[in-house]
């Protein structure tokens, strides 16, 4: 038991680790928003915002183990010349991320309305950064995913900050911390989707079902120290 409770341990330390430094980037850049909106005279343009597109390149490299995409979110009627808009850019096996284009006409079939999703409304609502999911981003990259998110105050509203990560990645993250085959480990997001285990039955982005939690023994907060912002939890399962 000693064994096991080291492992999960070991792992929580790995996966706080890994994601923490991604907020600690995300966060700077959401402070060089915050500084271009204030510098701003009036409600500033899209222009003002023109270096982010470097700026989310280079961070989209250098954490292109875990992310697979970042951008910001515009707080509704922040800026002069749209009432929504959203920059995000995603990985490519060769060169620059390449801008991903969201359909942001409210008459529109495909219509993505941001500001309904959750990895808007959480940390709008809040003002604190935080991970949302795992979910499946119907009409934005449509596969499961976690978004990291950061807000940006601004007199003209609360920008988001975010980054999309991917299952497999943070699984590869879990199952090398982990080095354990039994028992059962299951890493589980707030919304009760599997994130990643060492059991083939249990897949990731799936419920974790009824039955399964009945088998709960050993749970540890991932991010005991700030568990709003990263709030997973390890489970082991008994036999």
């Amino acid at each position: 038991m000693a064994a096991v409770e080291e492992a999960l341990e070991r792992t929580a330390a790995a996966l706080s680790s890994s994601i923490s430094r991604v907020f600690v980037d995300l966060e700077k850049i959401a402070g060089t928003v915050t500084a271009a909106a204030a510098a701003a005279p009036g409600i500033p343009r899209r222009s003002e915002f023109l270096f982010l597109k470097q700026e989310l390149a280079n961070f989209i490299k250098q954490h292109s183990d875990l992310i697979i995409g970042a951008g910001i979110a515009y707080a509704p009627g922040s800026l002069q010349e749209a009432s929504h808009w959203l920059e995000w850019w995603r990985t490519q096996r060769t060169g620059e991320p390449r801008f991903v284009t969201h359909d942001l006409n409210p008459d529109s079939l495909n219509y993505y309305d941001y500001t309904t999703r959750e990895w808007f409304t959480i940390p709008t609502a809040s003002g604190q950064p935080v991970a949302v999911g795992p979910y499946v981003d119907f009409g934005g990259i449509n596969v499961s995913i976690i978004t990291l998110c950061v807000p940006a105050p601004t007199a003209q509203g609360m920008q988001i900050l975010g980054c999309d990560l991917t299952l497999a990645n943070l699984e590869s993250v879990f199952l090398r911390a982990l080095q354990l085959r039994e028992p059962v480990v299951v890493l589980v997001g707030p919304n009760g989707r599997v994130i990643a285990s060492n059991n083939a039955r249990i897949a990731t982005g799936t419920l974790f079902l009824e039955e399964d939690m009945a088998r709960a023994d050993i749970s540890v907060d991932v991010s005991p120290g700030n568990p709003t912002r990263l709030p997973w939890k390890l489970v082991t399962l008994r036999d």
